[in-house]
């Protein structure tokens, strides 16, 4: 019997977050008779972890344990003993610890990078210009070194082809179809009341963090300005540096929940999906809103015209920080009769799933072993 390629999946940790999810995807509908699998995390789990929904699907995680102070002076060496007790054909890496370490790192095995940001942008936003910027030249050196780098989506492969000089792969993201689905309409009321929703007005939803790139506040600057807080409510998902100011504009028709484990039912229970953003990878709240049978607002970033493709969906683009033609589409979206957008949901689940997103990647797993 031919034996299976042994990958082992890198990350920090298993935070509930999109590049998680994403981590959960591949390996949920990945070929187990071709492929065994296995994660390893760097740093103990936080509160707000994903490891449950890794450990019921029966996927093998493991963890060095270390925090980011000790990973600093015990993880090149703890990774490595690690690695030669556990002989990987191919290392995974997402993020840019895990990237970096293992980039440095003597291997036997294959080394693949899976890069879902552009770095200059994201980091720098997150972290600030100057520890933002070193993060990026590290994330940079990185990616220059001996590994396959995949990136997310198209727009990054041209962002990055300016910085790399090598072959640059690209599996888009994809979404859980079977969680993020147009429902009933019996359950999209019912949630309402589950989730302290309006049962009568419609309801815009936001999932994201609450930094700049993201753009919340001209999301919420427009739909005060579009005076429809009778009619309609607008639900934030997410924290951030910016909560604070994002308070400070908040009315009673403005919800601000926070980071919750259940955006599939906010997403089931809501109309109209908006994304300002100003930046990202593959956004993965995008596609689970398009999935979910949701008409979309989005800003015209590169980004978000890949995932549309010029296909004639609910979706509806505004200017990056156009607070007057956003608010123009709140108001029209709030006074139309709109239905869950079937069309929406057989596009994204067509080109957008998880298991079309996993089965391109072992095809690079395979491709990887088979030029040795």
């Amino acid at each position: 019997m031919k034996r299976r390629i042994k990958i082992l999946y890198i990350v920090s940790n298993l935070r509930r977050c999109g590049p998680t999810n994403q981590l959960l995807g591949i390996m949920k509908n990945i070929d187990n008779k071709k492929f065994d699998i296995s994660v390893l995390t760097l740093s103990p789990e936080p509160d707000e972890s994903s490891i449950s929904n890794f450990v019921s699907e029966g996927i093998s995680v493991n963890s060095l344990n270390l925090s980011r102070h000790k990973f600093v002076i015990l993880g090149k060496q703890k990774l490595k003993k690690f690695l030669i007790s556990y002989k990987p054909d191919i290392i995974h890496t997402s993020g840019v610890r895990a990237d970096s370490v293992v980039s440095k790192i003597k291997k036997s095995g294959k080394h693949i990078m899976t890069i879902r940001n552009y770095v200059y942008e994201d980091y720098i936003s997150k972290f600030g210009y100057f520890l933002g910027f070193l993060l990026s030249k590290s994330a940079i050196r990185s990616m220059k070194k001996d590994s396959l780098v995949v990136l997310c989506s198209f727009t990054l492969k041209y962002k990055y082809k300016e910085l790399l000089s090598k072959k640059l792969y690209v599996v888009q993201n994809g979404v859980d179809t079977l969680k993020y689905k147009v429902n009933s309409f019996e359950r999209y009321i019912n949630l309402r009341k589950q989730l302290n929703l309006s049962p009568k007005k419609r309801i815009f939803l936001v999932v994201g963090s609450l930094i700049e790139r993201k753009d919340p506040l001209t999301i919420i600057n427009a739909f005060l300005e579009a005076k429809v807080n009778e009619n309609a409510q607008l639900v934030i998902l997410g924290d951030g540096y910016l909560l604070d100011e994002c308070k400070k504009h908040s009315i009673d028709s403005i919800l601000l929940r926070g980071n919750v484990n259940n955006v599939d039912k906010y997403l089931q229970a809501s109309d109209v999906y908006i994304s300002a953003s100003k930046s990202e990878g593959l956004p993965n709240s995008v596609l689970e809103a398009g999935s979910s049978g949701k008409h979309l607002l989005l800003s015209n970033i590169p980004e978000h015209k890949e995932i549309i493709d010029d296909n004639k969906l609910e979706v509806d683009f505004f200017n990056i920080g156009d607070i007057k033609a956003l608010s123009k589409l709140i108001k029209d979206y709030t006074s139309r009769n709109i239905e869950f957008s079937k069309t929406n949901e057989y596009y994204f689940g067509k080109n957008y799933s998880n298991k079309k997103m996993s089965e391109n990647y072992q095809k690079i797993y395979t491709e990887l072993l088979s030029t040795e």
